[in-house]
């Protein structure tokens, strides 16, 4: 197993094992982890093989995490080793520049949608945890209003890049950007956001290379039409567009917290004037109204994607051009349940159950299940103890009718 690592990961290695040794020498204030984990390699169980960064879940794997801060300057170092492989997940530094902007850069998921829970969720209709992170460097800042404390403003834009591939010979670009007004007052929260990505560039076999200069860039952050294809009834958008309009509520009540989102998808015009109804991820979440206790209810909808061609016609994260869609390294950036490769449209209903404090046990559940077909129940359920400084677990991941994919977890926290 080592050797493979070192053979097909040398360079990846060096550079793990150099922030490993940077963040226990320099850090202020560090929490490292290590875990290592025991799981049957069973790959036709829902929850083991999505939402897990990526992750190839293979017999035996260890991971490592850390974070800490120095100054203004923040840094995080996340990654796991299978068998022959290792996955560097949310791995940055991010630093400050000036006032409230900052200036981030490595392989990180997103700024925005702030609210989600990334545990109990089914994932964000734009970036969830099912992918690995992709490789950004971007900038963030706020602005909030002199006149009135309770309005301020969030934003943020950055640039990635996707991985060559067997259809992409040169790899694809990535443009993000993204807006939010929110209003506090007393124990309210209300937000409302506009997230634009943009795939961009690169080339296929098939189509050549694709449009890349600075002027293109141009286009793409407006969203301009490209060039008039031979065939086509007019020009489309340059690039591969998508983005949600995202609101959130959330409203304190001693120490509950209810939370209410809804990120409304859009390929096009038409869903960036919401022709394609109601689709989208709505969301409520309840915390402590069952003591220590957070609940999640999700309902994603996305049968209204094809139902007024050719004005509103999409294929939610599928694109004619870029093949692989609203992909990165085999799997969905968004919400799994959206597939890239053949979508299919459908109704899903969600629920994610957990302990919202870090005592000495820890429990996780999720039952998933699309409402508008025949369907099984697709579950998740993780137990944990906390004995000093290591974390004993297990999980088990399956569907109705079907075998239980069951795991052992080991960490300790250093």
């Amino acid at each position: 197993m080592l050797s493979q690592l070192k053979k097909n990961n040398s360079s990846k290695n060096y550079i793990l094992l150099l922030l490993m040794l940077f963040t226990k020498l320099y850090s202020q204030q560090t929490n490292n982890q290590y875990g290592f984990e025991i799981t049957p390699n069973i790959s036709n169980q829902w929850w083991s093989q999505y939402n897990n960064y990526g992750q190839d879940l293979s017999k035996i794997y260890f991971s490592y995490n850390n974070g800490f801060k120095y100054r203004d300057v923040n840094l995080s170092v996340k990654f796991s080793a299978s068998e022959d492989k290792i996955f560097v997940r949310d791995s940055f530094i991010q630093s400050k520049l000036f006032n409230n902007t900052y200036l981030k850069a490595g392989k990180y998921y997103r700024d925005f949608s702030s609210y989600l829970n990334n545990n109990l969720s089914s994932g964000s209709l734009l970036v969830s945890h099912n992918a690995q992170p992709m490789p950004k460097i971007g900038i963030l800042s706020s602005y909030k209003f002199k006149e009135t404390h309770s309005f301020d403003f969030n934003f943020g834009i950055a640039h990635g890049v996707f991985d060559e591939s067997a259809l992409y010979t040169t790899a694809p670009m990535l443009h993000e950007k993204f807006i939010y007004l929110n209003y506090f007052k007393n124990q309210n929260e209300l937000s409302i956001g506009f997230v634009h990505e943009a795939m961009w560039g690169g080339s296929t076999e098939e189509y050549g290379d694709f449009p890349n200069s600075f002027k293109d860039f141009l286009k793409i952050f407006i969203s301009a039409d490209g060039p008039l294809v031979q065939g086509q009834p007019h020009a489309n958008a340059l690039g591969n567009h998508l983005g949600i309009w995202d609101f959130y509520y959330k409203r304190k009540i001693n120490d509950k917290a209810l939370k209410l989102y809804y990120q409304h998808f859009f390929e096009d015009t038409s869903g960036l004037r919401f022709a394609n109804k109601s689709d989208g991820l709505w969301g409520i979440e309840l915390s402590n109204f069952i003591k220590k206790t957070n609940i999640l209810f999700e309902y994603l909808n996305t049968k209204n994607q094809n139902r007024k061609p050719p004005y509103v016609n999409e294929n939610y994260y599928n694109h004619h051009e870029y093949r692989e869609g609203w992909s990165y390294n085999g799997y969905s950036i968004g919400n799994p349940f959206i597939n890239y490769i053949d979508n299919n449209p459908s109704k899903v209903f969600h629920i994610g159950v957990s302990n919202n404090e870090l005592n000495q046990y820890r429990y996780k559940f999720l039952f998933s299940r699309k409402i508008d077909v025949s369907d099984s129940v697709k579950y998740h359920i993780s137990l944990n103890k906390v004995v000093n400084d290591f974390v004993l677990g297990i999980t088990i991941n399956g569907e109705e009718n079907t075998n239980n994919n069951i795991g052992i977890k080991l960490s300790y926290n250093l």
